[in-house]
């Protein structure tokens, strides 16, 4: 088979990774054609973006590229977007909003369709549906893999991955233990893995194609019950095991070798093995006998593949080591804890680091050139990004503390009304050329010292420095005014703008981080307040404090009074407003009624329980999309899988540790992602 060349795995999808891998970890890209659209999942790293690319080329134009999944928001599954919508991908990120948050920061411009927010389901043109499978947690809280019903292929992300040093496109038989090593290295523990396991034995599966590693078409659920049984993570805590039954210290060693030979090639596990005064049975790999105590033959064994093949063997096999020697009560090996061992550690892996850096360096470079400027540009407009206007602003706004410096600063930002209809009827590319309008016609009515960005959605920053707010609103409304009379686009346009003024929104003790987010902060509600009377027109002036106290509306379900007004009196200090109930019909009632923002509720409710109360909502449109935290005193595997059916992201246990449900609120309910878009 050539691995140059892009290989149709199932029916309309392909492998696009390429025979190449860093320390044993194969990154693989793959491409689900529907018609006239296609998916890509998981396009790779910017080392990744010339092969991955070259084979999409191949079967498709990258224009019919209509989606790509994002399963979690590692560099090795994401860094390689940017290039894409360089090369001219016009797509839509497909991925859950915990991934989005974080994946922004790889300077990604393209719309987002978040799981989380439409059933975890994707219908695409020719009503072929995929189906999202939350998997949090494995390893990130966001992570997610998609199942395909048409062709029965479940894409893995991280999971099924595996390390190899002899790596084949679909699984051997030595398979399942590459498997264990990669998850007993990535994964937290048993408890995180088992539901999730247990559900895909649920589901009609015939194909695994996971990220890294080799695709599995064969006996699917012994390979899902291998994970389902594997005991993982730093919380290990396995069941003692008697080791005469495993076959004293000969069958434990031989379990340490028989992995090794599943990671390596054969003849390199051999000349590990080199020097060790013992007998092979039939299978190479079998200790029939051997000249030491069991102890010695335990310890032996890693001080010769330490000896023969370095430290970075000891490395990929501690974690097996370390589960066996809990299993068997049995010493952890000295070499894994000698003192020389941190030593030989470091030098030993910056050697290997900087030959492994020139060689990514020589593939870097043959990127570099098409990712210059992606970190602070956005490639339709070619202005700075909001990642760097909110870097800007605190760099710039540290020069009026203390207040002896202080010069006036105003920040317009302009959002164009009906880029929607926009886009429905004239497409991205039309829309695209709207927004490039709007740019030109705000250069020329700005002052040379302003300065514009592009922020996320259909819109546009411009800062103004040493400039007084009536200044400002005059020209913004000149901006206005301009936009509204040109006919320049493909139909009339009108934006909505919102201002902030430095001197309007300065209070005493303001640190330069809490500064520029509430400039920037005032700006948007404005402009929301704008859009809210109508559009077309210039908000400068309104209420300062609205910015922090018209955060949302959470309501609080629980029985319990003293944890309602814990949980109140906390959310009320950070400006939210709290509606609570005590059993699950007054909560169905506030729900529809009040149509909050967040719901935290107890599962433990009077008359109606907390999954009842969630399914009640799902049902209807109004309240389907309200956000749903579970904090309860009761946590087990069976209320976990019911949370997970439901969809419901969050469940903590009681006692919880507040600031962390407090983040969680605040990301919820004032995310960037609720910004105008």
């Amino acid at each position: 088979m050539d691995m140059t060349e892009s290989s149709q795995i199932n029916k309309n999808i392909y492998w696009l990774g390429e025979e190449d891998h860093i320390n044993g970890l194969q990154c693989n890209a793959y491409l689900l054609v529907d018609g006239e659209e296609a998916v890509l999942f998981d396009p790779g790293s910017f080392l990744d973006f010339a092969a991955v690319y070259e084979k999409i080329e191949k079967i498709i134009s990258l224009e019919k590229v209509k989606y790509v999944v994002l399963h979690h928001q590692d560099p090795d599954f994401c860094s390689a977007v940017p290039l894409f919508e360089k090369a001219g991908g016009r797509f839509t990120i497909v991925t859950h909003w915990r991934t989005q948050t974080i994946i922004r920061y790889y300077g990604i411009n393209s719309d987002y369709y978040l799981v989380d927010e439409h059933d975890y389901v994707l219908k695409l043109e020719s009503g072929r549906e995929l189906i999202f499978v939350p998997t949090p947690y494995l390893h990130f809280p966001g992570a997610i893999a998609t199942y395909d019903k048409a062709t029965k292929t479940l894409f893995s992300s991280d999971l099924f991955g595996a390390f190899s040093n002899n790596w084949q496109l679909y699984a051997d038989a030595n398979y399942i233990e590459k498997m264990k090593t990669f998850h007993e290295h990535y994964m937290p523990s048993n408890d995180i893995l088992r539901p999730v396991m247990e559900m895909l034995l649920l589901m009609d599966i015939e194909m695994i194609a996971p990220q890294h590693g080799s695709i599995i078409k064969e006996d699917i659920p012994t390979y899902i019950k291998a994970l389902r049984d594997l005991e993982c993570g730093a919380f290990l805590n396995p069941v003692k095991k008697n080791i005469k039954k495993a076959g004293g210290y000969a069958g434990i060693c031989g379990m340490v070798i028989r992995r090794l030979a599943s990671i390596y090639l054969p003849e390199e596990v051999v000349e590990a093995l080199e020097g060790l005064d013992i007998e092979t049975g039939e299978e190479i790999f079998e200790i029939k006998d051997y000249n030491y105590t069991g102890l010695e033959l335990w310890e032996n064994l890693f001080e010769n593949v330490y000896v023969k093949k370095g430290l970075k063997w000891l490395i990929v096999i501690e974690p097996l080591v370390e589960k066996l020697s809990n299993e068997y009560e049995l010493p952890m090996p000295k070499i894994f804890k000698s003192k020389i061992k941190g030593a030989q550690q470091e030098t030993m892996l910056l050697k290997q680091e900087v030959l492994e850096l020139r060689e990514i360096n020589e593939r870097l470079n043959r990127n570099i050139a098409q990712t210059q400027g992606k970190i602070t540009n956005d490639p339709v407009s070619g202005l700075y990004n909001e990642n760097f206007l909110k870097e800007y602003l605190k760099t710039e706004l540290d020069n009026i503390i203390p207040v002896d410096n202080f010069e006036n600063r105003c920040l317009v930002v302009v959002n164009i009304d009906n880029m929607a209809r926009i886009r429905f009827l004239y497409g991205d590319t039309e829309a695209d050329n709207v927004l490039k309008g709007i740019v030109y016609i705000l250069k020329e009515i700005k002052e040379e010292n302003h300065l514009l960005f592009r922020l996320n959605g259909p819109a546009v920053a411009c800062f103004l420095p040493n400039t007084s707010k009536s200044a400002a609103i005059v020209m913004a409304e000149a901006c206005r005014n301009e936009i509204r009379s040109s006919n320049k686009f493909v139909e009339g346009i009108t934006v909505s703008i919102g201002l902030s003024s430095l001197d309007g929104i300065l209070q005493e003790g303001n640190t330069v981080e809490e500064l520029s987010q509430r400039m920037l902060g005032v700006a948007r509600m404005r402009l929301r307040m704008a859009k809210g009377r109508g559009g077309n027109l210039v908000v400068g002036e309104s209420n300062v404090d609205d910015y922090e106290q018209k955060l949302g509306k959470i309501l609080v379900v629980d029985k319990d009074c003293v944890n309602t007004n814990v949980l109140q009196t906390f959310l009320e200090n950070l400006k939210y407003t709290v509606i609570s109930a005590a059993d699950g019909e007054q909560a169905i009632e506030l729900a529809e009624k009040e149509l909050p923002d967040l719901i935290i509720s107890e599962i433990m409710l009077p008359k109606i329980d907390g999954f009842v109360f969630c399914e009640k909502l799902l049902s209807q449109s109004a309240t389907k999309d309200i956000p749903f935290i579970i904090v309860s005193n009761l946590k087990n595997e069976d209320s976990v899988k019911r949370a997970i059916s439901l969809g419901i992201e969050h469940y903590f246990q009681k006692p919880y540790i507040l600031p962390e449900l407090l983040g969680i609120v605040k990301m919820k309910v004032k995310g960037e992602d609720r910004d105008e878009a």
